[in-house]
């Protein structure tokens, strides 16, 4: 392999920061970088290339190599070749004569780019990065991502969060005469119709009434009550209209014998 080679270039540079780095901590600089470079690899596959000109402009500057990243994102933007991105960037790394985290941190740096470059997927890139790190930063790393990713939300918030478009006629009649009595309804009512479901009636009617006329029904019941009821509609799929129409109708008959 000749000294020009770009893969030799590259690996003296991961030699010597990796040396450097020997018996560090690794701090929240890590996670922060192998974060935003995950973020900027995930949105250039989605918006182009160009995507890191406003991109690499969130990335934290206590990271740190705020000018030589963006060389590095002018570089990818431009399309010059790898060889070329490689060559520059390992350049600057011998030209700052990096100690210690810092080494290792612009390696990473480096190696990032040119995955974005490349366009390989952030999945690869996050678990490349983390396989230079000690084997508890899979661990710490994804506890990092969890401030800046809400955790997903639950069938029953999905379901909750979605309105119900039924249409005209009898439904539209049915959910508008269902969803009256759901609101005028206190928490005994509420709880006696749960209650006295059946055929899957109330299941079946969710899917066709209004995210607060389900948010209504979900507060008289516990949380793991509700998560069973949304996973029961999920794994119902789609349901015709006139099922729904029939379960919208018979749900409204029980609150009438509920009330007497």
């Amino acid at each position: 392999m000749s000294e020009n080679n770009p893969l030799s270039l590259l690996y003296e540079v991961r030699k010597d920061a990796l040396a450097k780095a020997k018996g560090m901590e690794v701090d929240e600089r890590f996670w922060s970088m192998i974060y935003h470079m995950g973020r900027m690899i995930q949105e250039t596959q989605k918006e182009g290339l160009l995507a890191l000109d406003e991109r690499i402009k969130t990335v934290p500057a206590q990271i740190g190599f705020g000018q030589d990243m963006q060389l590095a994102a002018l570089y990818v933007c431009d399309a010059l070749d790898a060889e070329v991105i490689t060559e520059m960037l390992t350049a600057r790394y011998w030209v700052k004569d990096l100690q210690g985290k810092d080494a290792l941190l612009y390696f990473m740096m480096i190696l990032s780019f040119l995955k974005i470059q490349d366009g390989s997927s952030r999945y690869v890139l996050e678990n490349l990065l983390l396989a230079y790190l000690p084997d508890d930063a899979w661990e710490q790393f994804a506890a990092f991502k969890k401030q800046y990713q809400p955790p997903e939300p639950t069938l029953a918030q999905r379901l909750l969060n979605t309105n119900a478009s039924v249409g005209k006629g009898g439904i539209l009649y049915m959910k508008q005469l269902l969803e009256t009595k759901i609101e005028q309804a206190d928490r005994v009512l509420l709880k006696k119709v749960i209650k006295a479901e059946r055929n899957h009636c109330f299941v079946i009617s969710l899917k066709g009434l209004s995210s607060s006329a389900k948010k209504k029904l979900f507060s008289v019941i516990p949380e793991h009550q509700a998560e069973e009821y949304a996973q029961e509609a999920a794994y119902m799929g789609p349901v015709r209209q006139l099922d729904v129409m029939m379960a919208l109708a018979e749900m409204a008959a029980v609150f009438d014998e509920q009330e007497t």
